[in-house]
């Protein structure tokens, strides 16, 4: 629905049908929510914040890739170690 609005999609119609998951069952409220301004401004912001999410993505994933490749020969190790309770 972000990346709808920051593209220039402003019907809550339409907005609240992109609605996923348990939101759907909430679609007439969702509608109302969408209702109001959403202007150039808005979308600016959004749209940074969205790109700095996804950079996130992209930094959690490559930081994750290089931790499971050092602990790789640690794996028998790592194994044990989360079978200790607590």
């Amino acid at each position: 629905m972000l990346e709808a609005l920051v593209s220039g999609t402003h019907d809550p119609q339409v907005l609240a049908e992109l609605a996923r998951g348990r939101l759907r069952a909430k679609l007439p409220a969702l509608r109302e929510a969408l209702e109001g301004r959403f202007g150039v401004h808005h979308g600016l912001l959004v749209g940074e914040m969205l790109a700095r999410i996804d950079q996130m993505d992209e930094t959690i994933g490559r930081l994750s890739a290089e931790v499971a490749r050092v602990a790789a020969p640690f794996s028998p190790l790592l194994g044990l170690l989360v079978t200790i309770p607590g």
